[in-house]
């Protein structure tokens, strides 16, 4: 599959961190490793080292499910007429993007990001997010309370005969509709993760490398095609595995 644009901001972070570990001094102690990491991106402890590289993991791992979603539908690839398929994927579709938005919601966290307040608030907003609390988090007791709800809270439940056409229809209180354009919802979504990832990204780099160097070159090249632009002369960088890095 092709590589995101999600993925290429995450890859570009974890290339940053590669090159780090690689050109570190592999005579000292783990413990010395995670005090470097610490000073080297300005984190409060040296925890932080562990939530970065648990953020990227999810972020890859979450990709990937949205793009399986992407190619098959709620269908899925064995393309068996099952309810019980589509339901199982939109579910998984869900819990993916929310654990996506809490490993975003955790690298801004530790780079002290100052837009952390404002971006939350626009994936607050997202179709998406919200689909997820209404069916996958708390469907029998959501309680965003609408101006016509005779209760303290709403109870939501997904058509099962639109779901059977790909199609997400809520029905609110056992009477009232409400409609998601779930491809809609997920661009929309991965459009503001792609804006918090390149505003991380910059942050970093410029930290770092004062925005000089291949790697701000590849920040570039993504940004280019992240807004359409048709890129001919990419600098590629081979990306390292460093989830064990020899100490």
């Amino acid at each position: 599959m092709e590589t995101t644009i999600i993925e290429k901001y995450n890859n570009l972070q974890k290339e940053i961190l590669s090159n780090f570990a690689i050109r570190w001094d592999k005579s000292q102690d783990d413990k010395v490793f995670r005090n470097d990491v610490q000073k080297l991106y300005g984190f409060e402890n040296t925890f932080d080292w562990n939530i970065m590289l648990n953020s990227y993991y999810i972020i890859d791992d979450t990709e990937l499910a949205k793009k399986s979603f992407n190619e098959f539908n709620l269908q899925g690839p064995s393309r068996h007429k099952d309810i019980g398929e589509r339901y199982l994927r939109l579910y998984g579709l869900l819990s993916s993007v929310y654990q996506q938005k809490i490993a975003i919601d955790n690298l801004m966290e530790i780079f002290k990001f100052s837009r952390k307040k404002h971006f939350q608030k626009d994936l607050s907003k997202n179709a998406l997010l919200i689909l997820r609390n209404k069916i996958g988090a708390h469907p029998s007791n959501y309680k965003d309370i609408q101006e016509d709800s005779e209760h303290k809270f709403d109870v939501y439940e997904i058509s099962r005969h639109d779901l059977g056409f790909d199609k997400i229809k809520l029905l609110r209180n056992q009477v009232y509709f409400e409609e998601y354009d779930l491809n809609k919802a997920i661009q929309d979504f991965n459009t503001t993760i792609e804006n918090i990832l390149s505003e991380l990204t910059k942050k970093i780099i410029k930290k770092l490398f004062r925005n000089q160097g291949p790697f701000f070159d590849s920040y570039q090249n993504i940004n280019h095609m992240k807004q359409g632009d048709i890129i001919k002369d990419t600098i590629h960088i081979q990306f390292t595995d460093y989830s064990e890095p020899t100490h």
